[in-house]
Parts: C-alpha cells; structure tokens; sequence
C-alpha cells in the first residue's frame, strides 16, 4: 500500500539532511512502528508518510500513485481521504462533544449530519465510550480523550493510522487501553503506522524499525 523508494529530505535553510534514502514498504493490514532518538528525522519521516511535507527526491508510492511531487492542495485533499491521523495531543476541539469530534471529519466530506451522527456514536461505542458520547474533552480523562481522538482518526475510514506518540503522557493505565486498542485495530485488519519514542510501545507492533541520522533500519521481532 505505501512504498518508499530512496526518499530524501533536505532543509535549504541549514543544509540539513533530514532523511536519507530511505526506503520502505507498508502493505495493507500492518502494524508497523517506528522509533528514534530527537533528531533522528522520525518527524520528517511521519511528515512526509503522512502528505503534511513533500520529499526533496525519491518516490513516495500510496496505492500505487506516486504523491511525491504532488502540490499541496493535492496533498491536502488525499491526505483527508488516506490517513488517520492519532496525535499525543489528542487535538479534540473543546467545544464540541465527543460525538461532535468524532463526526467532524465527515462533515467536510459532505456526509449528512444524520449519518454522520450515526456513524460517529458507532465509533465511541467500538472504543468503549459510548456512554461518554455529550461530554466535553475536558470533562474526560487523558485516556478517554485519546480513544475519541482515534475514533475520530477513523471516522472517514482512512487506508492508514499515523500514531505520532499517542501515548506519550498518558498514565499507565491509560497507556495499556490505548496500546490493546491499538492491537484490536489491527486484527481487524487496519493498518497502523506508530510514531513513538516508547520500546515497549514500538514492540506490540507486527514491524519495527528504528531511525537514526536520516536512514531507517528494520528490525527483527
């Protein structure tokens, strides 16, 4: 589903080789992390797989089409239709619900709002929150948050989750919530890309590879 072929990415500004030629491939249905020391161009790579940022050579193949000198706008409107995005902010709006958020996404894909709604309540109720339907993001726990936060990722059933440390300041308890959530998601057959700087995070994926100075190296499970 995403092949990477000799991907590099370098900021003019400093010369800064952030990524090179980095090649990979994800198939549809893995489960794949990725971790690295700060500064080791995870975020470059999570930028460019998730169409936030363009590489400066190589090939970026999602579905087969080659998105890597695409125009923003171009990546924008795929980006919308592919990734799931799960970030360790949650990112929730604080005035709406968790119902709201969750239906978000498909309200800019035009969806009626009845089915919208309907679509989103099912999506609590498969991460367990369907009795915290109305409530606010501030009147739910960290963890709570999280699991409306991936429902809503998967509101407009994107072909990726992009998990950038959707972990990282939960308390444990939390954490294993998310990370089992993360586990039915993936026998389900989604594919899940998981940013994280966690080891024992990065080893409940099927694949795992580190990066360190720009290049990837996959590691055995």
């Amino acid at each position: 589903m995403i092949t990477l072929e000799n991907i590099c990415k370098i900021y003019d500004r400093n010369c800064v080789e952030a990524l090179r030629n980095v090649s990979l491939a994800v198939a549809d249905g893995d489960y794949l992390s990725v971790t690295g020391a700060s500064g080791s161009g995870k975020s470059t790579l999570m930028h460019i797989l998730g169409l936030l940022d363009a590489p400066t050579s190589g090939r970026y193949l999602l579905d087969g089409q080659d998105v890597s000198a695409l125009t923003s706008d171009e990546r924008a409107a795929l980006r919308g239709q592919a990734i799931g995005f799960i970030f360790q902010s949650f990112r929730l709006l604080q005035d709406l619900s968790a119902l709201e958020n969750v239906a978000l996404p498909l309200a800019f894909q035009g969806v009626p709002e009845r089915e919208r709604l309907a679509r989103a309540r099912r999506l609590l109720d498969a991460v367990g929150l369907a009795d915290r339907a109305p409530h606010r993001p501030r009147e739910l726990s960290g963890g709570q948050q999280q699991r409306v936060a991936i429902a809503r990722a998967l509101a407009a059933g994107p072909r990726v989750l992009l998990a950038d440390e959707p972990t990282a300041g939960l308390d444990p308890a939390a954490c294993r919530d998310t990370l089992a959530l993360f586990d039915r998601l993936h026998a389900d057959g989604h594919t899940i890309i998981l940013i994280t700087h966690d080891p024992a995070a990065a080893a409940r994926a099927a694949r795992r590879v580190t990066i360190h100075a720009g290049q990837l190296k996959e590691e055995p499970h």
